[in-house]
C-alpha cells in the first residue's frame, strides 16, 4: 500500500489514503520532497494536516502550499527507520487508521508507537519511470528490500 490521493483528487482538502500502488496512471501516488513540503505529481498540492492543527487523530489531506513561516504543519521529515513526522514535532507521525491495511483507509497523524507500529513505517520507493524523479511512500511491511531511502529534492511517491 503507497500514500494515494483519493480519487485522483485535484482539489484542495482531498483525503489521503493508502492503496496498491498502481503500475500505470499512478501520479496521484507520486511525491516531491522540496524543502520539507511533499508535494503531490499530479495535483501539485502538498501533503497537509486537516485544520492545520498538529495533534493526535487528525486526517491527512492535500492542500495549497502555504509559505515557509506559516507552514508547520506542511513540512516533513523522514527517519531512516520509517516514519514521517512534521518538523516542528517528531512524536506525532503518518498513521493508517485503526492499523487497517483496507485499500482506501485513512491516513492520519498519530502518536508515534515504539512498538507494534507497522501502521507507522514507510518506505521511499523512487519511480524509476519519472523524470522528476517522484517516488512512491510505501507502507514499510510489504517492502522486499533492504534499501535504506531519504528524501532529497527528488520526487517520492509516499
Amino acid at each position: 500500500m503507497v500514500l494515494d490521493v483519493a480519487w485522483d483528487s485535484l482539489k484542495a482538502n482531498a483525503k489521503i489514503i493508502v492503496w496498491p500502488r498502481k503500475k500505470q496512471d499512478y501520479d496521484n501516488q507520486l511525491w516531491m520532497y522540496d524543502h520539507g513540503y511533499l508535494i503531490n505529481k499530479n495535483s501539485g498540492l502538498v501533503l497537509d494536516v486537516a485544520g492545520g492543527i498538529l495533534e493526535t487523530d487528525k486526517q491527512m489531506i492535500q492542500y495549497r502550499r502555504k509559505m515557509l513561516e506559516d507552514a508547520h504543519n506542511q513540512r516533513w521529515y523522514y527517519r531512516e527507520d520509517g516514519f514521517i513526522y512534521p518538523q516542528v514535532d517528531p512524536n506525532l507521525v503518518l498513521d493508517i487508521r485503526g492499523n487497517w491495511t483496507k485499500p482506501g483507509t485513512v491516513v492520519l497523524l498519530y502518536e508515534r508507537k515504539y512498538s507494534d507500529n507497522e501502521n507507522q513505517l514507510w518506505d521511499l520507493i523512487p519511480d524509476n519511470n519519472d523524470d522528476e524523479s517522484s517516488a512512491s511512500i510505501l507502507l514499510r511491511e510489504e517492502e522486499d528490500g533492504d534499501d535504506d531511502y531519504s528524501f532529497s529534492t527528488s520526487s517520492y511517491a509516499l
